[in-house]
């Protein structure tokens, strides 16, 4: 098995690393992006969120926090493969912050022949969401 590591590019945010940082580190702060259909089967608390999707118990803990750079998650429950994701927060300016995602996994060949492209796919989803709702004036 090896450490693989899938990262999504930097994306650049109009606001400073602090504010980003306390933003994402309190996960009770997404709760409004939720849809409203599924908010009464999620819990969210400042450092885990967590559901039933297709009758599994899933769900991520925030695991470490570097102020103002780093913040790692794990998954809880029935997730089939243990990663990290982890969200990288890189002063520009004192108004400007890069953040890059990414997920590791220690994983054999098989099963990053089967997921890698996929988790791939999906980080760069993370971080083009993230980078459309900032230049749209979404909220952080």
């Amino acid at each position: 098995m090896a450490l693989e590591r899938f990262e999504g590019k930097e994306v650049v945010i109009g606001s400073p690393s602090y504010v980003l940082f306390s933003s994402f580190s309190d996960l009770r702060n997404f709760v409004s992006k939720i849809p409203s259909e599924y908010r009464d089967k999620v819990t969210v608390t400042e450092d885990s969120v967590s559901g039933n999707y297709s009758g599994m118990d899933m769900g991520l803990k925030i695991v470490e926090k570097l102020p103002n750079s780093k913040i790692v998650m794990k998954p809880q429950g029935g997730f089939p493969l243990d990663f990290s994701l982890i969200l990288n927060f890189n002063e520009v300016s004192p108004s400007q912050t890069g953040v890059k995602v990414s997920i590791e996994s220690e994983m054999n060949f098989m099963v990053k022949a089967m997921f890698g492209k996929k988790i791939k796919e999906m980080v760069d989803k993370i971080s083009s969401n993230l980078e459309e709702t900032v230049s749209r004036g979404g909220a952080m």
